[in-house]
């Protein structure tokens, strides 16, 4: 029987609770103390395959917020547990601009150069999320091209980072994205919402499980222990 395996998508991590896109920092504690408790390994998005492991979950954060570095990874690193953070190049050290025509946005600032190198050298992946956060199936070709593979040589020749993980804005995109993908990188992942099995999902459309601000630790689990997830993609609930 093959393996179901939940990788979680995060965002922010916040010390201000009820925040949409967050998840208030004492619950994230909460989350990754049970999950320990369980005996859940939180690994990379590149160790997915890994087959030595029996409960094992990926936990991946969008977007490479600073709250991340100065919340997330000291609660992960007391419980010796691993994430996955996609980063958007051309925004380090900025603001979440892809954002700013929402009716509900909120200005986040995102990671520095240096918070990210000290992300990869405690053992975290970073992982790609283009250039500039945008839609891909709205783009050429090149320009696809470009958004999706220019980051690799950024955080290879600027921070000596093999990424090898990626993460499509908005959770958007199409066969020609895939294919340029599979130049460089060896997973990706969306939005959809589902339980990750190799049978039935490809390593370059990988589903996640999201996690935010009206998530309580009862439904948490549910997503995470049960098939409510595949039930959701199934029925669109």
């Amino acid at each position: 029987m093959t393996k179901k395996i939940p990788v979680l998508m995060f965002h922010n991590i916040s010390e201000i609770k009820g925040e949409k896109s967050s998840v208030f920092h004492k619950d994230f504690y909460n989350q990754i103390k049970y999950l320990t408790n369980l005996g859940y390994k939180c690994v990379n998005l590149r160790n997915i395959e890994d087959h030595e492991l029996n409960k094992k979950i990926i936990i991946t954060f969008d977007d490479g917020y600073e709250n991340i570095y100065k919340l997330a990874m000291p609660i992960l690193n007391e419980f010796n547990q691993k994430a996955t953070c996609f980063i958007v190049k051309n925004q380090i050290d900025g603001f979440n601009l892809w954002d700013s025509n929402r009716n509900d946005y909120k200005k986040y600032k995102l990671m520095n150069l240096n918070q990210i190198q000290e992300w990869n050298e405690k053992g975290f992946e970073i992982g790609a999320h283009t250039l500039d956060h945008v839609n891909l199936t709205k783009l050429t070709t090149e320009n696809k091209n470009k958004q999706i593979n220019d980051p690799i040589s950024f955080f290879n020749d600027k921070l000596n980072i093999s990424v090898k993980s990626f993460a499509y804005p908005f959770g958007s995109y199409d066969d020609e994205c895939i294919d340029l993908l599979k130049k460089n990188y060896n997973y990706a992942v969306t939005t959809k919402p589902s339980l990750y099995n190799k049978k039935k999902f490809t390593n370059y459309e990988i589903p996640r499980i999201s996690i935010n601000s009206s998530t309580s630790l009862l439904k948490f689990f549910l997503k995470i222990l049960t098939n409510y997830e595949d039930y959701k993609l199934k029925f669109k609930l």
